[in-house]
């Protein structure tokens, strides 16, 4: 009988142990993968550190370029090869949904003003300069504000 009672009061104690155990190591790795997510921030904002350094030295600039009259995903391709072909240009990636321009390049090379030249002679507004209008008119459809669309335009 005392036989039966031990089991009774070993086998409850045995789960408890059990799941308290179970509980620490997920609570362990959670931490663990907490300071490994931090640790990977950190990495990255002291990357970040480095690479602006190494800009500094280089002489080179990030700038924001407002891209108001894009439309889709031609619109990108346009004014990315259209800036690109410019000497100084390191790199360019254009947001559709923002309608902007991020772009880091060599302040010796070129600048605000030819980039943005760029972008105009490609048929779109970059900042406050206005669209070559030739340029315009030979974009795709697409391309186009929606009032000078033809109908059934796709993006």
């Amino acid at each position: 009988m005392k036989y039966i009672n031990s089991k009774k009061i070993f086998l409850p104690i045995l789960i408890i142990l059990t799941i308290s155990v179970a509980a620490c190591g997920k609570k362990e790795s959670t931490d663990a993968a907490d300071n490994k997510t931090k640790s990977e921030t950190s990495g990255e904002k002291s990357e970040m550190k480095q690479t602006d350094n190494m800009s500094d030295k280089n002489s080179s600039d990030h700038i924001m370029i407002n891209l108001p009259t894009m439309q889709c995903g031609t619109c990108k391709k346009n004014i990315e090869s259209a800036v690109n072909k410019i000497e100084g240009i390191e790199s360019i990636n254009v947001v559709v949904k923002e309608k902007v321009a991020h772009i880091n390049y060599h302040k010796s090379k070129t600048d605000l003003t030819k980039i943005e030249s760029a972008i105009t002679a490609a048929g779109y507004d970059a900042n406050d300069k206005k669209a070559d209008p030739e340029a315009y008119k030979e974009l795709d459809d697409c391309c186009k504000l929606p009032k000078d669309q033809k109908e059934n335009s796709n993006h």
